[in-house]
């Protein structure tokens, strides 16, 4: 893909989805009694399995406050449970129990994305993957520089 108009469309497509997403993510937790930030943790124990207190505070880049917080209410309410570590009888990991109640709600828009992609060959829904995971890292990686001390024009 060349020239500018192309990025244009690029850029504003990513901005749309992004913002789509946004949306159905609020939707999702006012359908389930959840806000955004509960449903940032419910994501990363879904796709990434038990985490750290810690560990979710830094992915998510919310404070250790608001992180307690957060875990409170998902345990209160039957979304996460804390186990001890097996490695640090100190600690614990947060495991995901209700994953089953969210991809529910998400499996009608789920089943609608791999529809778009159903008849394409494997190698274009290889690049799309790989598009779509580099975006992520170039997407992580700015919010990082974003919320670092030195980060400000970088």
């Amino acid at each position: 893909m060349s020239g500018g108009i192309h990025n244009q469309r690029l850029i504003r497509a990513l901005r749309a989805m992004n913002s789509e997403l946004a949306a159905s993510n609020r939707a999702v937790a006012a359908r389930t009694g959840l806000n955004d930030s509960d449903l940032a943790v419910l994501d990363i124990l879904y796709r990434d399995g038990p985490q750290t207190p810690t560990a979710l505070a830094r992915r998510t880049r919310m404070g250790t406050t608001t992180m307690t917080s957060v875990l409170r209410r998902l345990v209160r309410d039957g979304w996460v449970e804390r186990r001890p570590s097996e490695t640090d009888l100190r600690s614990f990991t947060i495991h995901a129990t209700s994953a089953d109640r969210l991809a529910e709600i998400f499996l009608p828009a789920n089943r609608k994305l791999t529809a778009l992609v159903e008849h394409w060959p494997d190698s274009q829904v290889d690049q799309l993957i790989e598009f779509l995971e580099g975006a992520t890292t170039v997407i992580h990686e700015s919010a990082d520089r974003l919320s670092s001390a030195g980060g400000r024009n970088s």
